[in-house]
């Protein structure tokens, strides 16, 4: 990802949880089989972790450059 791109990230779960986008604070409230979606510019650099809140898990690496 390029530095002034816009992130948009689609996720459907399995189980009522919140996914967050760590190092930009924002998030969305995950419902079992309803798309849920996070939209931001990412005016930071770095890796920045994409996980789910309660259950704790890790779904990917987001990097901007």
């Amino acid at each position: 990802m390029t530095k002034g791109q816009t992130v948009r990230i689609t996720m459907t779960g399995d189980a009522a949880d919140e996914a967050h986008v760590h190092g930009y604070d924002k998030a969305a409230d995950l419902k079992p089989g309803t798309p849920a979606t996070i939209e931001f510019v990412a005016d930071q650099d770095g890796l920045f972790e994409v996980e789910t809140h309660h259950s704790k898990l890790q779904l990917f690496q987001l990097v901007v450059r």
